[in-house]
């Protein structure tokens, strides 16, 4: 069995000690998730709109235009290069980041940006492939890449090709929480953070002996904070984060991204 691997991560260039802050931190310029909408599409592709998540907490509010260019994944998780040079139908564009138009506090700088990259996925991708990729899926990827501050900054996508009939969906019903109840006030020493959700689904999986079973999906939760830090950054649903300092006084932000296995993201934003 060898469940699904979502790809999405950021490469910094830079000699600069920011590399070592605390993961949960924020503070420079970070991309915090990647919303895909639909994050998974049927045999015959399909239109999805990607937007980024985006912190800022440190300039006070910017805007950039970075590039973007999207194709059939050479074959990351197995060693290739994060490149779409391979791809000749590879689809280029570019993306602007605004990092206070999709914050609803203001001057925080941190929310959904506004701008949205319409990523058309080829119909043809599954032509060929072996039924267990076929039914499995393969992968299209979107680069984005900006230039912040002296840093590179690249942040990668993937949305999967099946031809499954079920579908992933992003998830819907994540809930915050503070010390296991509905979150109120501001985080102290020693109190807690979690994630519940009931919306984790099961979906099919073709195994290499071409035998079909089904699996549950497994949320997994990455905690940001503008100030405070916590025991366990990363934790699955329902996993307690517990804060080994308190934020400080004044306005604050907390974000709570939720992933499924498959490509989907929920993010939650308090306040």
């Amino acid at each position: 069995m060898r469940p699904y691997l979502v790809l999405f991560f950021i490469i910094l260039i830079s000699c600069s000690d920011d590399n070592f802050n605390k993961v949960e931190s924020l503070g420079d310029f970070r991309v915090l998730a990647i919303v895909a909408t639909p994050p998974e599409v049927g045999p015959g592709g399909g239109n999805v709109d990607l937007q980024l998540y985006v912190s800022d907490v440190k300039s006070g509010g910017r805007s950039f235009t970075g590039t973007t260019v999207s194709c059939l994944d050479p074959g990351i998780s197995s060693g290739a290069s994060v490149s779409c040079d391979h791809d000749p139908t590879r689809q280029t564009g570019s993306y602007t980041i605004d990092t206070t138009a999709g914050d609803p506090s203001g001057n925080l700088s941190t929310g959904l940006n506004t701008d949205i990259l319409p990523v058309i996925v080829p119909g043809q991708l599954l032509s060929g492939r072996s039924a267990r990729d076929k039914f499995n899926g393969v992968g299209y990827i979107t680069i984005f890449t900006f230039n912040v501050d002296g840093k590179v900054v690249k942040v990668l996508k993937r949305i999967n090709i099946t031809s499954r009939n079920d579908l992933n969906f992003n998830p819907a019903s994540s809930s915050l929480e503070l010390n296991g109840a509905v979150f109120s006030g501001t985080p102290q020493k020693n109190d807690s953070l979690s994630v519940s959700s009931t919306d984790q689904e099961t979906y099919s999986y073709q195994n290499v002996d071409n035998s079909t079973e089904v699996l549950q999906e497994k949320y997994k939760v990455a905690f940001f904070a503008s100030s405070g830090e916590l025991d366990l950054p990363k934790a699955d649903v329902g996993e307690k984060s517990k804060f080994t300092k308190g934020l400080d006084s004044g306005q604050f932000v907390i974000i709570s991204v939720v992933r499924d296995e498959r490509g989907g993201v929920e993010i939650i934003r308090v306040p």
